[in-house]
């Protein structure tokens, strides 16, 4: 089977453009990714510096949940609900560190559910699983998938094992998977967010 390219839709690419420049505009270091974090700066006594501010801050799992006393986010996979919230574009709603049965077969694998409103966001977080995998970085492959949950007016996705690799490898591997991928997801979402935007901008002055 072979499917021919889609022809070039100037109105949609305009659209990606505008949701590349909206991504990459806004990774600001100056302001802390732990939605209501107000607590004073240890360097800077400040209650907005975001100098120390570090997925190993031990008031970060609890800022991170909008319950953060009953529902702090869970050791295993802070470090990636910090990444996707330095994103600023894709923040997280669900996430689970992964669970194993006594016996130490995984019952549940590591995954992160999170929002999209540009359908070009979960597809850049895609690539950067792809390419994590194809340097070798990664022990299992990865996936994004839509997710019926949230609300019905936001788009919600879900980045986790791939089925086939989830009763594979035992879970402090995929969790090892999680920190890799914690360490490396915004560097490769941008590089990649910064390429597609190039060659959508070269792609509406051709077509100017």
């Amino acid at each position: 089977m072979r499917i021919e390219a889609l022809p070039p839709d100037i109105k949609l690419c305009r659209g990606y453009c505008d949701d590349l420049a909206s991504l990459l505009e806004s990774q600001d270091r100056a302001n802390r990714p732990c939605p209501g974090c107000n607590l004073p700066c240890p360097t800077h006594h400040s209650p907005v510096c975001a100098c120390a501010c570090a997925p190993h801050c031990p008031h970060a799992r609890a800022h991170m949940s909008s319950d953060g006393k009953r529902f702090p986010i869970e050791p295993g996979i802070a470090p990636l609900v910090y990444a996707f919230l330095r994103l600023r574009k894709v923040p997280p709603c669900w996430s689970c560190e992964g669970h194993e049965t006594p016996l130490g077969l995984p019952t549940r694998p590591p995954r992160i559910i999170f929002y999209g409103r540009s359908a070009l966001y979960p597809a850049l977080i895609a690539e950067a699983m792809l390419t994590l995998l194809i340097q070798k970085k990664l022990s299992s492959p990865w996936e994004v998938i839509a997710t019926p949950i949230g609300n019905a007016l936001d788009a919600t996705y879900t980045l986790q094992p791939e089925p086939a690799e989830i009763a594979a490898p035992a879970l402090r591997v995929l969790q090892a998977d999680v920190r890799v991928i914690a360490d490396h997801l915004q560097t490769e979402v941008l590089s990649a967010a910064r390429r597609y935007q190039a060659e959508l901008r070269a792609a509406l002055r051709e077509a100017s």
